[in-house]
């Protein structure tokens, strides 16, 4: 997508590592069990390969769902360290011993 600063392509790319390190069917189910917004938020500053990447691991519903809060998430400005607190509890949640919850708590839109 657009607005990938290097801060938050490092930060997608510290999640993509967890998530490629965790079995297919972990990972696909935590993300599954990932709120649509939480990943829009970290997939509003993924590249589309990355995108593409991530939506192959849930169906067809969720990606719509997903690909409908990115286009919301394009009006929303979130500053690169709430982008990195968020991408490190998604790592967890995908890598971790049992899931954690939404991450939304983590973000609030910048307003400078």
């Amino acid at each position: 997508m657009s607005r990938v600063s290097a801060a938050n392509a490092q930060a997608v790319s510290a999640f993509l590592q967890a998530l490629r390190a965790a079995p297919p069917k972990l990972a696909q189910s935590r993300l599954l069990n990932t709120a649509d917004r939480d990943l829009a938020v970290l997939l509003s500053a993924a590249s589309e390969e990355d995108l593409r990447e991530v939506l192959a691991f849930v169906g067809a519903a969720k990606e719509q769902r997903v690909r409908e809060e990115l286009v919301r998430m394009a009006h929303v400005r979130l500053p690169p360290e709430t982008i990195a607190r968020l991408a490190e509890h998604l790592a967890a949640h995908v890598s971790g011993d049992r899931p954690l919850g939404p991450a939304s708590r983590y973000f609030r839109p910048h307003t400078g």
